[in-house]
């Protein structure tokens, strides 16, 4: 499940499109072989002679899915709010959510985590929204 996870890029809900889907491997190898043999993936093009890429199926969404589930995988979606400028984050929690995106503003402009703070708001989007930049 892990393979398939890191494949789609970590979604919040496999099932949905997400903007990855690719486990580049070995074209040969114990690796290649087993994915070739699971329903949950497709097998792709092969990328610079000795590798190959690999795609999850909806049957691997689905089964991912199931699993995130089973063990009650703890992400959701958060709304960061910061100078007026709202972005999702996926996250465990508000105070992860807004530290995560404090990471990203912090790299394009200079600014203390307290300023952030004070400068940006958090909550749990509603399932229906859609996703905007993250």
């Amino acid at each position: 499940m892990d393979r398939i996870d890191h494949a789609l890029g970590r979604p919040l809900d496999p099932t949905q499109e997400t903007d990855r889907n690719g486990f580049l491997t070995s074209y040969e190898g114990p690796e290649a072989e087993e994915l070739r043999r699971s329903p949950y993936w497709t097998d792709g093009r092969r990328w610079l002679g000795d590798s190959e890429a690999f795609h999850v199926t909806d049957c691997g969404r689905a089964a991912l899915a199931a699993y995130l589930e089973k063990i009650g995988d703890p992400h959701r979606k958060f709304v960061v709010t910061f100078d007026g400028h709202a972005s999702d984050v996926i996250a465990t929690g508000r105070s992860q959510a807004r530290y995560r995106h404090f990471q990203e503003v912090s790299d394009a402009i200079p600014i203390s985590f307290r300023d952030f703070c004070q400068r940006s708001s958090v909550r749990v989007a509603d399932v229906r929204e859609g996703l905007r930049d993250r």
